[in-house]
């Protein structure tokens, strides 16, 4: 009876996953929430890849306990004294292993706050990273979620980052701060979730070149990455020039059920031989489990494919911004027509729609009769999403 009673209240305290308050107030309880709760807290506050989401006073309380597993005769030897508030008690719990996501920007931080206000040398803060960093690697096993944007190496010098790598099961990267040999040499494998952007707010032109020169060999190693885990893949989202990407790997994402494709060369390359490539591959490809799919700048048959290579699950679909062409007007039709023919589960619908074929909107209600909710604009141009929010109708 006290299993199913501490069942019960894990269940309810998971649903307070995103509210701290109630799950401090939890922990006050006695022994039993305060085992269940704690957990629970720590995966909400390293659940977002943003540490200034949260107040300064709670990150420095949250750093400190993990300073406690620090080497402190290590540090003391490279002269790094820590401000942490020593924890007299013995610690209750092994911290280390309720991580499970890890941002270089939450290390980052957590050097920054760590020191007194006299700034210390930039040396000693690469140290106290990179001890950081070795700190978890060796005791942070259940680590399932990497968020790799920004420009942040010095865990790569860590002795066991592939083994750490190879426990990653969702993978966040910004091309911009790749090399081509990195995704290479980690072997990354078994990931289930992977998300790729093309974002850099470095203004120096000479990093700026060496990236562009460097972009489609990067792409090259990103398709066979994902070729290499597409048994494992549930979740893709790509958003920088999709025609860098080769498609050899769509015939093999037999378990992907959420895929977001945002083009960022805005249409530049709609006659690009590349997307003939995609739909080639497209064409031998099949989707049984997708449920999710979103598309920023792709051409109407590419999206087409997609859907009719579906296995009818689809519950949702975004289509933002369409690459446009002369036979525009006949591909909307087409996209109408494959939307309301394959996609009977679908339960919001986001689009362009040519006005000239609004009358063909009443076979997506006859055919998708689980429809809660459609929007779409008359438009197709560079509105911002809120733009389109205010312009969109709803039937």
């Amino acid at each position: 009876m006290t299993k199913l009673i501490d069942d019960i209240l894990l269940l309810i305290l998971t649903e307070l996953r995103f509210d701290p308050a109630s799950l401090y107030s939890c922990i006050l309880v006695n022994r039993t929430w305060c085992c269940l709760a704690i957990p629970i807290l720590w995966k909400y506050f390293f659940y977002s890849y943003n540490p200034y989401a949260h107040k300064k006073e709670s990150r420095k309380k949250l750093y400190n306990v993990i300073f406690q597993f620090l080497p402190k005769e290590k540090l003391s030897e490279l002269n790094i004294n820590l401000p942490s508030n020593p924890i007299s008690n013995k610690l209750l719990f092994n911290y280390m292993d309720f991580f499970t996501h890890l941002s270089p920007i939450w290390i980052e931080d957590m050097v920054q706050l760590s020191f007194k206000k006299d700034s210390p040398s930039v040396y000693k803060k690469i140290l106290l990273e990179f001890e950081i960093y070795l700190l978890i690697f060796s005791k942070c096993k259940n680590i399932k979620y990497f968020d790799w944007i920004k420009n942040k190496r010095l865990f790569l010098l860590c002795p066991n980052v592939k083994e750490f790598f190879s426990g990653i099961h969702q993978l966040k990267i910004n091309i911009e701060y790749m090399d081509p040999e990195l995704l290479f040499s980690l072997g990354i494998i078994n990931i289930t979730d992977l998300e790729v952007i093309n974002s850099s707010k470095d203004d120096d032109l000479i990093s700026f070149i060496r990236m562009k020169n460097n972009l489609p060999l990067l792409c090259t190693q990103l398709s066979d990455m994902i070729s290499k885990n597409a048994i494992t893949l549930k979740k893709i989202i790509l958003r920088l020039s999709i025609t860098l990407i080769s498609p050899t790997f769509f015939p093999s994402l037999e378990n992907l059920q959420y895929l977001i494709l945002y083009n960022d060369d805005d249409g530049e390359f709609y006659n690009s031989i590349k997307w003939q490539e995609w739909e080639l591959y497209l064409r031998t490809s099949f989707f049984p489990n997708l449920q999710y799919l979103e598309t920023s700048y792709l051409p109407c048959n590419i999206e087409c494919l997609i859907i009719e290579r579906s296995g009818g699950k689809i519950l949702e679909i975004k289509i933002c911004r369409t690459l446009e062409s002369r036979y525009y007007r006949i591909e909307n039709e087409n996209l109408i027509r494959i939307i309301s023919n394959y996609c009977s589960k679908i339960i919001r619908l986001t689009m362009v729609i040519n006005p000239i074929n609004f009358n063909l909107v009443g076979n997506i209600f006859s055919n998708c009769v689980h429809l809660k909710k459609i929007y779409f604009t008359k438009e197709n141009n560079n509105m911002s999403d809120k733009d389109v929010l205010n312009r969109e109708q709803y039937v």
